[in-house]
């Protein structure tokens, strides 16, 4: 990589992360590094811009010890959106959240009239609000519901909140976000009318989850464990509770940053590096499994 265009990549990295960092005296650390490994021609041996990025990763990983941190190389070059408007990683969002189904992966009735469905990614709620909508409706008269969060990479706090909307009554505070450029605390609550069928606060509810589950599912699990609201079943997941949003340093690299950390109303903390604790610990491959027999049991439904 030519050297001012090293030097253009660390030196927006440095700024971008010294500005929106949640934590800033880990932002400040992280500036020196970069400073000092620049100027000793640290970056320089990469020759491949994939192998540069990987190395700036792992860096800001291990100084944080925040998994969310991220820099990603794209041989195409990144296309900035309306004003205005969210950045993603992809030039075309809306063709990649259809291409995977929004989000939902699939929708099943397991035996006992035990409601499934498999989320691997909380897509942003403009987005994946109807389709959420009309899935809950499909699973309301379900016996009891199981939520496989076992593969899901996170999402969008405002769809958890949405999501949440099906299995409260009333307004029901959620974990709340202290974002750290803005100086800001922004709370989430289940909304007050939801389309369709909610679920409802009585019938139970299982969440399935592995060391994979990440961030905005993560959130999810915490927020209706903390509630009293769902039985978590599988493996303590990955321990990333900042709220992140991506930045291009330049056209070519992107900056996964995590600018806000949760607050969550009960406990007043979050799951950053800990993970959520499984109610019912079990190997992630037979949490369905068990999830189903406690379903079937709860229901008084034969096996």
């Amino acid at each position: 990589m030519k050297t001012e265009n090293l030097k253009e990549l660390i030196t927006n990295l440095r700024n971008e992360i010294l500005l929106r960092y949640v934590f800033p005296e880990i932002a400040e650390s992280i500036n020196q590094y970069l400073e000092s490994k620049l100027d000793e021609g640290g970056y320089s041996t990469f020759h491949q811009p994939e192998d540069l990025a990987d190395a700036i990763t792992a860096d800001l990983q291990r100084i944080s010890n925040d998994e969310h941190l991220r820099v990603r190389y794209f041989p195409e070059a990144h296309q900035p959106e309306t004003e205005g408007e969210t950045i993603y990683e992809q030039n075309n969002r809306q063709a990649h959240v259809e291409n995977i189904s929004f989000g939902i992966a699939k929708i099943e009735f397991l035996e006992g009239n035990i409601g499934y469905i498999d989320i691997r990614e909380l897509v942003e709620h403009a987005r994946s609000a109807e389709y959420i909508s009309a899935a809950m409706t499909l699973l309301s008269k379900s016996k009891a519901l199981i939520i496989d969060l076992r593969k899901c990479c996170g999402g969008d706090p405002a769809t958890v909140a949405w999501l949440c909307s099906y299995f409260f009554k009333e307004r029901t505070a959620l974990s709340a976000l202290h974002i750290r450029d803005q100086g800001i605390v922004e709370q989430y609550h289940t909304y007050d009318w939801v389309p369709g069928q909610r679920f409802g606060e009585e019938k139970p509810i299982y969440l399935l989850l592995a060391h994979y589950t990440f961030s905005g599912a993560e959130m999810l699990a915490y927020d209706l464990q903390t509630r009293g609201r769902a039985t978590l079943i599988g493996e303590t997941t990955g321990g990333g509770a900042h709220a992140c949003k991506f930045h291009w340093p330049t056209p070519h690299f992107s900056l996964l940053l995590p600018g806000a950390r949760p607050i969550n109303p009960i406990t007043q903390s979050n799951w950053e590096k800990t993970g959520v604790t499984p109610d019912i610990e079990v190997n992630a491959n037979d949490a369905l499994t068990t999830a189903h027999e406690l379903a079937l049991t709860h229901t008084k439904s034969p096996l």
